[in-house]
């Protein structure tokens, strides 16, 4: 798979030329593991799990436990879904309990640490967006390049 220079996937990039369609199969392609939004067993999370990756694409933020907790901050501050309706939608199905659960440990602690020193960048680059990025309704945007995406809402990735 095409790295950057930085050794970071090609989606990660702040000018990436991808489209989101593609930078959603590049993130699909790094991440084989990650639970598949078209099978589970519920609707409701399949969608909640197609809206929340296309985020990681969009915010350039990987699936190890630093970069979830930093795309559920961007989610938070810079996407537009309530934090309440985000985290509901994906704790009353069973998958998403247990998802929650896996991610859970001891081992969160320092990475919480860690989102002390990135959140007030994320609140500042959050406050100077244009817009917020829509939750839901992004199917527009999957032939728009990233680097236009970015642009157009005022995204600068960490």
């Amino acid at each position: 798979m095409p790295r950057s220079e930085l050794g970071q996937l090609r989606y990660q990039e702040q000018d990436s030329r991808l489209t989101l369609e593609q930078g959603l199969d590049e993130y699909c392609e790094a991440n084989p593991g990650r639970v598949n939004p078209t099978t589970t067993s519920t609707a409701a999370l399949g969608s909640y799990l197609a809206n929340h990756d296309i985020s990681h694409v969009v915010f350039g933020t990987t699936t190890s436990l630093r970069g979830e907790i930093l795309q559920d901050t961007w989610t938070f501050l810079a996407v537009d879904v309530s934090a309440t309706q985000y985290v509901r939608d994906f704790i009353k199905e069973e998958e998403g309990k247990q998802i929650m659960a896996d991610a859970l440990s001891w081992g969160a602690i320092p990475v919480l640490v860690g989102l002390v020193w990135n959140l007030p960048r994320l609140a500042w680059r959050s406050s100077r967006m244009h817009k917020k990025w829509p939750w839901k309704g992004w199917e527009p945007y999957l032939d728009v390049p990233l680097a236009d995406i970015r642009r157009e809402f005022g995204i600068r990735i960490l």
